[in-house]
């Protein structure tokens, strides 16, 4: 058995910008696509029988439905442009010892994210993107914000109206409360937060509203793990 967070938007005028609901599933071992898409299968169908959502997107490059896989941070391009949301949240990280290694930008994804000096560079303190500095924030972060600022000019967007919830299979976080050590951003949440700033501003509004927010929840650096 396993446990995955399914992310939900807050559809309501106030209040936080998602929620979280863990699910116990049966996990398909193997490191197979196919193994992976079992495992999604069974958080899905036991999502729906635990807490009676039948509508949920997975949100990776192991998802069954072609929006899930568009939208995963390797694939979405950051605002339409020639490079993704993961590299572009790569190429702006700020260490101690370098960075931002903006030429992480026109790296693949995958490159971008296991480029070995993101490992070298000691502490991470913070972003720097477009001249300007972000600091470490719980979420909504850096993280949510280019994810949102590229679902803004993505065609499909509207399409994630039609879900409930959301899921990324390789997110393995039980809690955001106490990460121990773990992977914090998540596209599925991301996905969920926008969700949310739809239903309570116009598009315009949506960016200058989630920055105010991130403006309020700043975080100390040796509380995450980013990479």
């Amino acid at each position: 058995m396993a446990s995955r967070i399914v992310f939900l938007p807050n559809l309501n005028s106030s209040g936080d910008l998602f929620s979280e609901v863990l699910v116990n599933f049966e996990w398909v071992p193997g490191i197979a696509i196919s193994q992976a898409k079992k495992s999604i299968r069974n958080l899905h169908e036991a999502a729906g029988q635990q807490i009676g959502l039948t509508r949920i997107l997975e949100i990776s490059t192991r998802s069954e439905a072609i929006l899930g896989i568009s939208l995963s941070a390797f694939n979405l391009p950051f605002e339409g442009r020639n490079f993704s949301v993961e590299s572009t949240y790569q190429g702006s990280k700020v260490f101690e010892k370098g960075g931002p290694y903006v030429d992480l930008l026109n790296s693949d994804s995958v490159d971008a994210k296991t480029d070995v000096r993101l490992k070298n560079s000691g502490m991470l303190l913070g972003f720097r993107f477009e001249d300007e500095d972000f600091p470490i924030t719980k979420a909504p972060n850096f993280y949510d914000y280019l994810y949102i600022r590229s679902l803004l000019t993505f065609q499909n967007r509207n399409l994630l109206k039609e879900y409930d919830g959301f899921t990324d299979i390789a997110f393995s976080q039980t809690s955001l409360v106490y990460k121990n050590k773990k992977a914090y951003n998540c596209q599925a949440r991301s996905a969920a937060i926008f969700l949310t700033l739809s239903s309570r501003h116009k598009d315009e509004d949506i960016l200058s509203n989630l920055r105010e927010l991130m403006d309020k929840k700043s975080m100390n650096a040796s509380q995450l793990d980013l990479f």
